[in-house]
């Protein structure tokens, strides 16, 4: 078989036209597209790694902020609790306080009431008492009992301090007037004279005197002059006894007073 070199030299010279074509007209516009392609979805790959760094940035920061806010939930949660609790301590102390304060009221208000009601009783027993020996002290006066008391006053007036001396003196010797001698019943004669004579005596003076009788006084004999009184009479011991027993119910109220609230709690 013979070889055309003509046509073999013809194909190859088309073909390297072809080629040449192709190169111009199709490869280059082929790489090109593709260049263009590539460096497109390189555009994208990485717009789309700046969006997803963005997107984990974001995420990030959406973490930390969701921490932050719990851990800041927590915080005033837990302020809020130790607020309220701290509250309650408050009210519940307030409340027991202010219990307190009542119950302190009100025994201190039943404590007075019976301090109260004691006195009274003890007061309406000893006027009681004084007013029954009083009735009977006067039921009782009589002659023979002033008698006993005029002895009484004279041995009084001998045994007087010399400060109530001085003073009844002096008091006798400013006044001019009489001096005043009273009793219950009128002293006889004997006893006057006994009365005028002890004064003398005591006094040193010669004052003239008066006697009267009070009907008021309980089995006694004052003598005053100037405003200054001496005297001897039964009522003088009861208003002693009357006035210790008034020293010892206030001592003893002002005892009970300091005792405390629990004293008389009931």
């Amino acid at each position: 078989m013979l070889i055309d070199w003509f046509t073999v030299f013809a194909q190859l010279v088309n073909f390297l036209i072809l080629m040449a074509l192709l190169k111009r007209f199709l490869y280059k516009p082929i790489m090109q597209a593709l260049t263009d392609r590539e460096n497109k979805i390189a555009g994208q790959l990485e717009e789309a790694r700046k969006i997803k760094a963005s997107a984990e940035r974001e995420r990030i920061e959406y973490v930390d902020k969701i921490e932050r806010f719990e851990q800041q939930r927590e915080s005033l949660l837990k302020q809020v609790h130790d607020d309220a609790a701290h509250e309650r301590e408050k009210l519940i102390k307030a409340a027991r306080i202010e219990a307190d304060e009542l119950r302190s009221a009100w025994q201190q208000a039943l404590k007075n009431e019976q301090n109260r009601l004691h006195r009274e009783l003890m007061r309406n027993t000893r006027e009681e008492v004084f007013a029954i020996s009083r009735k009977t002290l006067a039921d009782l006066a009589s002659v023979s009992l002033e008698q006993r008391i005029c002895e009484a006053f004279l041995q009084r007036l001998h045994t007087l301090d010399d400060s109530e001396k001085n003073r009844l003196s002096d008091a006798i010797q400013e006044s001019s007037s009489p001096i005043q001698v009273r009793s219950v019943f009128a002293l006889m004669p004997e006893q006057q004279s006994a009365i005028k004579q002890a004064v003398n005596d005591v006094f040193t003076v010669n004052a003239p005197i008066e006697f009267d009788i009070d009907a008021d006084q309980i089995s006694g004999i004052e003598l005053s002059s100037n405003g200054r009184k001496l005297s001897w009479n039964i009522a003088e011991y009861l208003q002693d006894f009357e006035s210790s027993i008034d020293r010892t119910l206030t001592a003893k109220s002002v005892s009970q007073s300091h005792s405390g609230p629990d004293a008389h709690a009931v």
